[in-house]
């Protein structure tokens, strides 16, 4: 007996240390928890810090916050952020309160962002001559209020292609996708040059370095990443309130499919297969990854990315027809550029009505193709790839909703949200050709 009481009094001794030390230990998490910045929370869950030096508590504004919590720093009574830096001089100090005031009341000097390839660029502001090659990001800037005459004096060919869309372009240097002629960049001394989300080509940014044109590459087409690129332009062209009623504009639309779409079983999501260019890569079948803006589309509107998980590095790969005969897609959907005689906003609608025509034919004889049940319910569409670009993703998503769930979104006409986009967004009135068949 005496030796059982002995071990009761050591258990008992030792299960007291255990608990001590625990306690001690959720203690210390507590603290390190309370000294971390909070990131923005969707309500989706995911993640979303806005890359500007001198978001110092690392959420989605750069606010007075943010002075507060340099302060808090500088006190010693909370840690340094990557973000809190904001003049980007090696140290956190009152010159960073200062930065940041500046960048709030719309008067810094210069402003330095993390960009889609995660490079840290500091530009001198204001932005006086720009060049565009990412036409997402033409469009995001124009949809925030800045005259796109004044400031771009070069764009892509792409976009000097559709002169309806984009009239204050008209007569601007060509800047041609991938193959930039840097001796011309070098004579036009641009403050920026925006390419697209990774550099392509003979985009080089060493090139750009030895002309001393500061570049930003931004993705401009994945809802990902959409909004922290909107703020950012809105940063850096003093319109910042205007790109948050931007980013209000477009998630209403978006949130109003997700919340229809929210109750479906995995059963009653179409297994979608999303076909790029058809038009030009044919008879190669080329799908849309998950890390596409695409896939967003498919899966906020309630379908399931057949290509979801068939590489994570990339937005596209190439698929055999044995693999589209062993999913046999019930509804496939595939993107052609806009352009005079093919889609889009420029188009000539009886000459795109009749390349889109011509396209999902050919796709609707294709020997696998046809025999999945997509084709056999006619459930075949012929898009314009613009629908994936910046906020008129609003108009793409509510687009797929209604091709994937007509019953669901029987009181929603898409072409509704790309009148009230172009109206009152781009300050252009509404035409053109968007989608074949038409929906009902």
């Amino acid at each position: 007996m005496i030796i059982s009481k002995l071990d009761n009094i050591k258990n008992r001794q030792f299960l007291r240390e255990v608990c001590l030390s625990r306690l001690r230990i959720m203690s210390l998490m507590v603290l390190i928890f309370l000294a971390l910045p909070i990131a923005s929370t969707s309500e989706d869950g995911a993640f979303y810090t806005l890359n500007i030096f001198g978001n110092a508590n690392m959420d989605e504004n750069i606010d007075d916050a943010d002075i507060s919590y340099v302060q808090d720093i500088i006190s010693g009574t909370k840690t340094a952020t990557e973000l809190a830096d904001a003049n980007h001089d090696g140290k956190v100090d009152a010159l960073d309160a200062d930065q940041i005031e500046s960048i709030i009341k719309g008067n810094a000097d210069n402003i330095t962002v993390i960009d889609a390839q995660n490079r840290s660029v500091t530009l001198n502001l204001p932005i006086e001559k720009a060049v565009g090659v990412n036409t997402g990001a033409i469009e995001i800037i124009r949809d925030i209020g800045v005259d796109l005459n004044k400031v771009f004096i070069a764009a892509s060919s792409y976009a000097l292609e559709n002169p309806d869309y984009f009239p204050e372009l008209k007569g601007k240097v060509s800047n041609k996708y991938g193959s930039p002629d840097y001796e011309a960049l070098a004579k036009l001394k641009p403050d920026l040059v925006i390419l697209y989300k990774k550099p392509y080509k003979e985009e080089s940014f060493d090139k750009y370095d030895a002309i001393g044109v500061p570049v930003l590459c931004m993705d401009c087409f994945n809802q990902n990443n959409l909004d922290n690129s909107i703020k950012i332009f809105g940063a850096i062209f003093n319109k910042n309130e205007k790109a948050d009623e931007l980013i209000d504009w477009y998630h209403g639309y978006i949130d109003m499919v997700e919340e229809r779409t929210k109750g479906l079983a995995e059963s009653e999501k179409p297994r979608t297969m999303f076909y790029f260019s058809p038009d030009y890569y044919y008879p190669t079948i080329k799908v849309k990854t998950g890390q596409s803006g695409d896939s967003v589309m498919i899966t906020e509107a309630g379908g399931n990315n057949l290509a979801e998980n068939l590489n994570t590095t990339v937005d596209t790969v190439e698929v055999d027809r044995e693999w589209v005969l062993t999913e046999n897609p019930e509804v496939i959907v595939g993107s052609v550029n806009a352009a005079a005689s093919k889609s889009g906003y420029s188009a000539d609608e009886d000459k795109a009505f009749g390349y889109m025509h011509m396209v999902r034919d050919k796709l609707m004889v294709d020997q696998a193709i046809k025999q999945t049940n997509a084709a056999a319910q006619g459930k075949v569409y012929i898009t314009c790839t613009d629908l994936n670009r910046g906020p008129m993703q609003a108009a793409g998503t509510v687009y797929m909703a209604k091709i994937l769930h007509p019953d669901l979104f029987r009181d929603i006409n898409p072409e509704d949200v790309l009148k009230e986009y172009f109206d009152k967004w781009q300050g252009i009135p509404y035409q053109g050709i968007y989608i074949y068949p038409p929906l009902e």
